[in-house]
């Protein structure tokens, strides 16, 4: 029961395999019409027009599809990997930019757009768009790499991590469907035939995942999630709207940069510990000594406790003996590893679930997951305002 999400994975890989021939089947197993026999000139010609449809339809929608499913399953193979071996964090990085190099590949071949629409109030200076050429394919391939991991650092309680994919696939699902009365409304039904069976295999998984879990999600369904909605995304060409339904990860991710970049220590898992005595979950800490800290770790420190976004505090007794240690889930000295003789600082893990219990109190697991997953619901409503007045009001258009 580990790592279950490499079933969801699968499941859903073999339902995309099947629907091939659905939305396509006009295409692969259409007949020509029938024509006189004498009217030999039209028969060749309906013949070309014909092939000429099929060809274009090949060079978009089917090998984008084909693409799209590639990296997810490369992305499957990754995480489970991921869950054999443990790889290290540098790994991590670096799969998501390798899985996605097919849909890149295709996006470039297919000549896909890389020009970037302009605030209204710059328009006079650079115009409606600027060409941002390779950048656009380096933005795409880091959008692969935040949505992957970005899902992977915001989990670790029962139904978290599959909760939350279910609610951004839900929130992008309706955007889609909204937007099926534009002019674009092929490439956001093109989202959707991933995004329908997604939901259906997310919502299969947090059933059995949601607290007390009788399954574990794992590694590869926070890639498998995190590829699938970052394919979404760059097919249906509305990666800034998506990164819209991503807020809450956003603050998590951009909270844990102190202890991710190595300015403050960071353990090897961050997740609030469980008291037994209350049964309520509390938010994890970690010890160390404070001339551990560079001077810019000092600085993030020192801001971070002004703001009140960390607490942080002397500890009185610095002496830990290891028992107290595992009791409260903390780190002896995670930069030095040696005895705690000296003073020390105490301060939760940078993570959104840590702040989350330290503003709103202990809280059991189910009601810590529920509250979370409502927060990611309030932002997935507040990206919806953000969305369209202010796309008028930046934009002059509704864009992508």
């Amino acid at each position: 029961p580990e790592a279950q999400g490499v079933l969801a994975g699968a499941v859903f890989i073999v339902i995309m395999f099947v629907f091939i021939p659905i939305p396509f089947w006009r295409y692969l197993f259409g007949k020509d019409y029938v024509l006189p026999l004498w009217d030999v000139s039209e028969l060749c010609r309906h013949q070309f027009l014909l092939d000429e449809q099929r060809a274009l339809l090949f060079k978009s929608q089917f090998i984008h599809y084909l693409a799209g499913l590639l990296c997810i399953c490369c992305m499957v193979f990754l995480g489970f990997a991921d869950d054999a071996l443990d790889l290290p964090w540098r790994h991590k990085c670096i799969m998501p930019s390798i899985a996605s190099l097919p849909l890149l590949t295709v996006y470039l071949a297919n000549e896909g757009t890389t020009k970037i629409m302009v605030p209204i109030i710059l328009r006079d200076i650079v115009g409606t768009t600027v060409d941002i050429g390779v950048f656009y394919y380096v933005y795409m391939g880091l959008l692969t790499v935040f949505c992957t991991n970005t899902i992977n650092i915001y989990a670790g309680i029962n139904g978290l991590e599959v909760g939350q994919s279910l609610v951004i696939a839900a929130s992008v699902a309706v955007f889609n469907i909204i937007e099926l009365r534009g002019y674009l409304w092929r490439v956001h039904l093109f989202s959707l035939y991933f995004l329908i069976p997604f939901m259906a295999v997310c919502w299969a998984l947090y059933k059995v995942n949601r607290y007390p879990a009788s399954v574990f999600v794992g590694d590869t369904f926070c890639y498998f999630a995190g590829m699938t909605l970052a394919v979404v995304g760059i097919l249906g060409h509305f990666s800034k709207t998506l990164m819209l339904f991503f807020l809450p990860q956003i603050v998590n991710s951009l909270y844990s940069i102190p202890q991710l970049f190595g300015l403050i220590p960071c353990p090897r898992h961050r997740l609030p510990w469980y008291n037994p005595k209350d049964g309520l979950l509390h938010p994890s800490k970690v010890r160390f000594h404070p001339k551990s800290l560079s001077t810019v770790g000092q600085f993030v420190l020192n801001t971070c406790a002004r703001f009140g976004i960390v607490d942080c505090h002397v500890v009185a007794s610095p002496c830990v003996t290891e028992n107290d240690t595992n009791e409260l889930n903390v780190d002896r000295d995670v930069s030095t590893g040696k005895e705690l003789t000296e003073e020390i600082v105490e301060v939760n893990n940078f993570t959104l679930i840590n702040l989350w219990l330290r503003f709103r109190g202990p809280m059991s697991e189910a009601e810590t997951t529920r509250s979370l997953l409502l927060l990611q619901i309030y932002s997935s409503v507040l990206a919806f305002i953000i969305r369209y007045p202010f796309a008028w009001l930046f934009y002059g258009v509704p864009t992508n």
